[in-house]
């Protein structure tokens, strides 16, 4: 079994997920793979393909794609990750727009899972510059925790408060690990590092849909899937 599973659905910037991988892989110290999730009607796909072929070799870690009819952030993640149950230890869910910055970044988050609990269940992040602490926007969460709610990402949100759902989910159940030592930036519009584009609008304009949802998930589903989390955390 491997350690890590990045998964990065991207759409329209493959020159961002480029940077992305090149910093996740090169200051990689455990045994981790991206996946990335590509829409078949994005007119980058063909340059998509170039880039994953370009880094399958080029660390220890595997770099592979999936392609499929167009998806929604949350919709690819869950997708991904079901796909490659078993296979990995962690599961961590980064943008093409987060690049890590801390050698070891991935071994240190994983020690983190290991100090929580003696099975190494939960959530851990790093500071991402721009949230640090408040909002885990790029967590590696447990394999285990994943399979135990059959989603990595709620899924009745498209993309907003994905991260606030792992909070809530990882306070409520006493597994959520703050790392600030590694750092994980997010180079978005929101922090002044990035230019807004078509996906960023795109993501934006779900907004108020998908605040809806995540009140909804905590009002009505929230106390069950913590417990599902307890469970796992107590084998």
């Amino acid at each position: 079994m491997r350690d890590l599973l990045v998964v990065t659905p991207s759409r329209g910037r493959p020159e961002r997920l480029w940077v992305m991988i090149e910093a996740c892989l090169s200051l990689s110290e455990a045994d981790t793979d991206i996946a990335v999730g590509i829409d078949r009607d994005d007119p980058a796909a063909a340059r998509y393909d170039e880039i994953v072929r370009a880094y399958h070799f080029a660390y220890s870690g595997e770099v592979f794609s999936v392609m499929a009819p167009r998806r929604t952030l949350s919709m690819w993640t869950n997708r991904i990750a079901a796909a490659n149950a078993g296979e990995y230890r962690a599961f961590a869910s980064l943008g093409d727009d987060h690049l890590p910055r801390t050698a070891g970044w991935d071994g240190l988050l994983l020690e983190a899972l290991d100090d929580l609990n003696d099975y190494g269940e939960g959530i851990a992040y790093g500071n991402d510059l721009h949230q640090g602490e408040a909002l885990p926007t790029a967590p590696v969460i447990s394999a285990g925790i994943v399979s135990a709610l059959g989603w990595m990402m709620e899924p009745s949100l498209r993309h907003m408060n994905v991260d606030d759902v792992w909070r809530d989910l990882g306070r409520a159940a006493g597994c959520l690990a703050y790392v600030p030592e590694v750092v994980i930036e997010h180079l978005h519009p929101d922090a002044g590092k990035a230019v807004g584009d078509e996906t960023y609008a795109e993501s934006a304009a779900g907004l108020s849909a998908d605040r809806e949802a995540y009140h909804r998930w905590r009002n009505e589903r929230m106390a069950a899937d913590a417990a599902k989390v307890r469970a796992v955390l107590k084998r």
